[in-house]
């Protein structure tokens, strides 16, 4: 007798939903049985994030907190939190004087959770920050705005002592002298630390140093435009943190050359993940030989390079150098699992080079001048890993592939994104055009069933692309 579909072990269930990504799904699956329900609706809570282009966002902000406040049981299994936008509200309006109320009633309900992102300016108070300070005791990861001046008092920060992320978004004077205060403190135990202004002289090489004397275990340094942090700031941290994993320098111009000769001959031992700006000041042939040099020795597996500035119309001046591909390449094109360009265009020759020498790429991020596709269909064919492409496109390009149409949610076979991601390893599971990004979906299709006979490809679309985080190619932050 063929077994049924209710038959499955309950035990198998927990690793099936793991796969599912929508809510949405999550929901409709919840509907099936009281077993479905049971294990589903922890997945459901377990991750819940808020972006401004979600609809009706603000409504759902006041559902959310709602329900979390009214049902600790549904809160408990909360682990991610995900506050991209915040209402705004009136003070003293009855709006928000709900909202406030149902805000503090519900984060005392948030026991399992691990990560807090609050980055709306203006909207995190300090009633907020003592609930989830005093009852969130398993927060390890905090992201929130460092403009504390009318808003809250951010000694409040002191009260976390079990973090190992901290994110900060323009950090006024008052934050970042308790954020050096909290260092002191805790230091020892952090491990990702991410620092973003908008050219701020706040942060400089004296924070670089006192970081890197108190915090000798951090793994991942993220610092976004911070004119004041140059090269002798980096060397005391490469000097200091010699686990760093992951170094990210993004909207700063610094002497790389003359980083060089301050760090010693075999600098960031561990590090694996790099990310830079190429400096406007300086000449790209000697900011490359001061990468090469620096870099020669870590092990890394995933490099991302841009240049800071939103105008893409006119790069030539900005072509990555070949022989600065080649040596690099020769260097590290075994390990390289990604390899991203923003805001410079990327030459065949360029990716030539890359698809030849980098057997293990899964990401691949380019700037396309005008070119032939099959050209490049033919060069993503050797990369036998390739899981996600992001084309973009300077203004001098009139490339035949387009997003697929706002109307529209899926692009089928006769459309030429389509026809391009054919041409692509089979490997390919994330496509991105521009602004838009796409889920590569393969459908076998069965002809008979007696005998057993399939199509013999797949039936190929693109569908909208469906997670909760924002997709990898929109996370390098431009300055």
């Amino acid at each position: 007798m063929p077994a049924e579909f209710s038959d499955l072990p309950l035990d198998l269930l927990p690793a099936i939903f793991q796969h599912i990504q929508r809510p949405s799904d999550f929901t409709t699956v919840a509907r099936v049985s009281k077993a479905f329900h049971s294990f589903s609706v922890p997945f459901l809570y377990s991750e819940i994030r808020v972006y401004q282009w979600h609809i009706e966002w603000k409504d759902k902000i006041v559902k959310l907190f709602d329900t979390l406040s009214s049902h600790p049981e549904l809160a408990q299994y909360v682990k991610t939190l995900v506050l991209r936008e915040f209402p705004r509200q009136t003070y003293g309006t009855a709006a928000a004087t709900n909202l406030e109320t149902a805000v503090l009633s519900a984060l005392p309900n948030l026991k399992s959770l691990r990560s807090l992102s609050w980055t709306r300016d203006g909207t995190l108070t300090s009633p907020y920050l003592e609930r989830i300070s005093e009852h969130c005791q398993q927060l390890q990861t905090l992201e929130v705005n460092g403009h504390s001046a009318n808003y809250y008092d951010p000694r409040l920060l002191l009260n976390f002592k079990h973090l190992e992320n901290l994110t900060v978004i323009m950090p006024d004077r008052a934050f970042v002298d308790c954020f050096e205060e909290w260092i002191r403190q805790n230091g020892a135990g952090l491990r990702t630390l991410s620092l973003f202004s908008k050219q701020s002289p706040l942060l400089n090489d004296a924070t670089m140093e006192h970081l890197a004397s108190l915090a000798p275990h951090l793994k991942h340094l993220h610092l976004l435009g911070n004119p004041r942090v140059t090269h002798r700031g980096v060397a005391s941290i490469s000097s200091s943190c010699v686990e760093l994993e992951a170094l990210y320098i993004e909207g700063t111009e610094f002497d790389m050359q003359a980083l060089s000769t301050l760090v010693s001959s075999s600098p960031f031992p561990a590090l694996t993940s790099l990310s830079l700006t190429l400096p406007t000041s300086s000449s790209p042939i000697t900011f490359f030989d001061g990468v090469y040099s620096v870099f020669r020795t870590s092990p890394l597996t995933e490099f991302t390079i841009w240049r800071a500035g939103g105008d893409v119309s006119n790069l030539k001046s900005s072509i990555i150098p070949i022989d600065f591909i080649r040596s690099f390449l020769l260097v590290h094109g075994e390990r390289l699992q990604k390899f991203a360009v923003q805001r410079l265009e990327t030459t065949m020759e360029v990716i030539e080079e890359v698809t030849k020498r980098c057997p293990k790429l899964e990401k691949f991020f380019i700037v396309l001048g005008p070119c032939d596709m099959d050209d490049l269909a033919s060069h993503l064919r050797r990369l036998t890993h390739l899981h996600t492409v992001h084309i973009s496109y300077t203004f001098t390009n009139r490339n035949p592939i387009v997003a697929v149409p706002p109307s529209s949610s899926v692009a089928h076979e006769s459309h030429s994104s389509v026809r391009f991601v054919k041409q692509c390893p089979p490997s390919l599971r994330i496509i991105g055009f521009m602004t838009r990004v796409y889920e590569v979906r393969r459908k076998w299709i069965l002809l008979n069933k007696d005998p057993v006979e399939w199509k013999d490809e797949p039936v190929v679309t693109l569908e909208r692309y469906s997670g909760q985080a924002i997709p990898e190619a929109f996370l390098v932050m431009k300055a």
